[in-house]
């Protein structure tokens, strides 16, 4: 049960980063990199979570993309609870197909420590959805993700992940933005080849919001501020019990 809560609770953190952004692929020959630190408190775990992502551009309309995660401090009811180490490494690519439409495909390796991550591979591929309404800018991304069966003989249910995010454009310093993910469980895991939990139809919830603080055109620093909710199956499915997860975000971020 610690497992999932682990598991789950990195679930929430990130389901509402799942791609580097929303928005259209920058131009050619650019790229961002950033580091992030996520601090996660769910019920008696919190966890410190630290990631370095960058994307680069090489040519027109095509942006590569990579994340790796690493977890130093995982701690239950006040306690080391020695889940920490590195965590599954994400590689991913995204087409600007049109102005306003784009696809992607990201591909998670079981490369981080069985206690820390899940121990197969996982496959998140949809399509965005990208509009500037000069006041205010619009991100949305629909994706389908797939977790194959690990080393513990289990496989996840897939899941329908939906996200919509608001950028207003409020000040060429400070960009508060505010989104939302859903996250639907599609099927039932699977041990050995046989239903081990009913999940399909369970729906998790991730609105959020945050701001970007501009120093100039190569820096910058985000905050930002998650909650992860959803139906009682998906939260004791996720992460062992109904407790809201709350995890607080912070990242330096560099433009080239």
């Amino acid at each position: 049960m610690l497992k999932k809560v682990i598991v789950g609770a990195a679930l929430l953190a990130s389901a509402s980063f799942a791609t580097f952004s929303n928005f259209p692929v920058p131009a050619a020959m650019s790229g961002d990199a950033k580091i992030v630190a996520d601090f996660i408190v769910h019920d008696k775990w919190k966890g410190l979570d630290l990631s370095a992502k960058a994307r680069f551009v090489p040519v027109q309309n095509l942006e590569l993309y990579l994340k790796l995660p690493f977890r130093p401090i995982s701690r239950y009811d006040g306690k080391n609870d020695h889940k920490t180490g590195m965590e599954n490494l994400t590689t991913g690519v995204r087409y600007q197909v049109a102005p306003m439409f784009a696809a992607f495909l990201d591909v998670t390796f079981p490369t981080g420590k069985e206690k820390v991550s899940d121990d197969g591979f996982n496959f998140y591929f949809g399509g965005q959805f990208s509009k500037d309404f000069g006041a205010v800018g619009l991100g949305t991304e629909a994706g389908l993700s797939i977790t194959t069966e690990g080393d513990d003989r289990k496989k996840g249910p897939m899941s329908l992940i939906l996200n919509a995010e608001l950028d207003p454009n409020v000040s060429q310093v400070v960009s508060p933005y505010f989104g939302i993910t859903f996250d639907i469980l599609l099927n039932d895991e699977k041990t050995r080849g046989k239903k081990s939990a009913e999940t399909s139809g369970d729906v998790g919830v991730a609105p959020y919001v945050g701001a970007n603080f501009k120093v100039n055109q190569l820096l910058s620093f985000d905050a930002c501020v998650t909650f992860g909710l959803g139906d009682d199956d998906y939260l004791i499915y996720t992460s062992g019990n109904k407790k809201m997860t709350v995890t607080w975000e912070g990242s330096v971020n560099f433009s080239f």
